[in-house]
């Protein structure tokens, strides 16, 4: 139970909204929060071999469940395989709006951003709903919550995502580049007061206005971005007016796009979901006291003009195009620097691509970028999009999965390559350790491989999902997994 009361001034602000029945809202906002979790449908292989009681399925959304209770998630082994997220089941939504826009445009694939991106919730739940072929790219301009977006999509495994680290400003010279483009725009968190703390202390009049006018400056900054005929899903988790329904009269009468209806984008189980408080905007409201789940507030819109596949050459940067380099990192503290240089001088050969591709299924048509001594995979569409962000100025953090690294002259494999969607069935000799066995993996601890198992590298899998590599050389096996992601516990 939150010991902070709800602030007095927000109760009475939600007293005077309209068609709005404050005080279930206020009494539910004293109640427990539900749990919810999402599949990775590109991952999971049964629902029933993650451990839960998923028998309550969440009706707006095909892949969410609600859970009876809240459990120890990092103990299950299939969290840190990407194969679930833990998610507020009211944002799953997402991934059904997602889902009907692809699939009003003949399941052509899209590029997608989504603007304000971290953690990753509803990140991988739009890539739940993208076809093969499509490219996502998330934008977290905090860099410490940028790391754990990273992680997260990392660990979701979908292989053409690229991340970026940028102010909204940084994205306004970009061309029409997106074909949706999500915003859920940092609020004052008034749908968080059920289960956190700070969002009832840091609640005042003054935060709602400044977080309204911040996010109509990220609005105003990236609608430039958005192809014609092309898509914005705007949210909150707020309920105030000021920042939901102004903000989309906002973007419907200044920023000139049109509003899309949940009705004309045929959004299933929302029967019991609030709508707007105003009469002239369109939009959803998942209210705690009418929803089992937080608040969010979300509105769609268009872009005037038809949605067109990319042409080749369309939007691809010029020769003569500005090119921004990122800075390069510092890598040579507490290193002598002789050591440093031999460690960079190496570059991909013919025969480390030939490898590298032999790690991948042939129809992701991956492409491989050096930094430094890691080698990550992108597929080939997304290359464009990666240099259109790239000649723009925009800081890219991170561009497709990790794959390998370069030691001299030797291709190392990164044991996160196995979380990717895009690896071969066939890349790497599978053991299957039990859960007490995959968390002392997850801990880093020693593992013991069965007898027989081929030396070399091997990836380690729970209740069929991989976790990771081992090095295996006969008389010990090597923990690779990835030391900034152990478990403590």
């Amino acid at each position: 139970m939150l010991q902070t009361d709800i602030p007095a001034e927000f109760a009475a602000k939600m007293r005077e909204l309209p068609e709005l029945d404050a005080e279930a809202l206020l009494k539910a906002l004293s109640s427990e929060p539900c749990v919810g979790v999402r599949l990775n449908n590109r991952k999971m292989p049964a629902p029933d071999t993650l451990g839960y009681d998923l028998a309550e399925s969440v009706t707006w959304c095909e892949d969410g469940y609600y859970l009876p209770q809240r459990p120890l998630f990092t103990l299950n082994p299939s969290l840190h395989a990407g194969g679930f997220y833990v998610q507020d089941p009211s944002s799953m939504i997402h991934q059904q709006v997602v889902g009907r826009i692809v699939a009003a445009n003949g399941h052509v694939p899209m590029t997608l951003l989504d603007f304000c991106a971290a953690p990753g919730g509803k990140t991988t739940a739009m890539i739940n709903a993208l076809p093969d072929g499509s490219v996502a790219v998330a934008n977290e301009y905090v860099p410490t919550r940028g790391k754990i977006l990273r992680e997260n999509l990392e660990k979701w495994g979908y292989p053409a995502v690229i991340t970026t680290g940028a102010a909204a400003s940084d994205y306004a010279g970009l061309p029409e580049m997106f074909d949706i483009i999500a915003v859920d725009a940092p609020c004052s968190g008034e749908g968080m007061m059920r289960k956190d703390e700070e969002a009832r202390r840091q609640w005042t009049p003054r935060l709602v206005e400044e977080c309204a006018a911040l996010q109509r400056d990220i609005l105003s900054n990236i609608v430039s971005t958005l192809r014609p005929g092309g898509y914005l899903i705007y949210s909150t988790c707020t309920f105030n007016p000021e920042e939901d329904e102004l903000n989309s009269r906002f973007i419907r009468d200044e920023l000139g796009l049109e509003p899309v209806s949940a009705d004309s984008l045929g959004l299933s189980g929302i029967e019991n979901v609030g709508r707007s408080l105003l009469p002239d905007v369109e939009a959803l409201r998942f209210m705690p006291h009418l929803t089992r789940g937080e608040g969010l507030y979300l509105s769609v819109f268009r872009k005037p003009g038809k949605l067109l596949p990319y042409l080749e050459n369309e939007g691809a940067p010029s020769p003569t195009d500005r090119h921004v380099p990122e800075k390069p990192k510092d890598k040579s503290k507490g290193k002598q620097k002789g050591k440093q240089e031999r460690n960079t001088s190496f570059a991909l050969t013919d025969e480390h691509r030939r490898r590298l591709d032999e790690w991948y299924a042939p129809d992701w048509d991956m492409q491989f970028e050096q930094n430094g001594n890691l080698i990550t995979a992108l597929p080939a569409m997304a290359s464009r999009p990666l240099a259109i962000l790239r000649q723009g100025g925009v800081r890219v953090t991170g561009a497709g999965l990790p794959a390998a690294e370069l030691k001299g002259r030797d291709l190392i494999p990164d044991s996160r390559i196995v979380l990717s969607s895009a690896i071969s069935p066939d890349a790497f000799p599978k053991v299957a350790l039990t859960e007490e066995e995959a968390l002392r993996y997850l801990r880093r601890d020693a593992i013991q491989l069965p007898e027989g198992t081929p030396k070399g590298y091997v990836a380690v899998t729970c209740n069929g999902l991989p976790l990771g590599l081992m090095k295996n050389i006969g008389n010990r096996a090597n923990n690779l997994f990835p030391a900034p992601w152990r478990i403590r516990i």
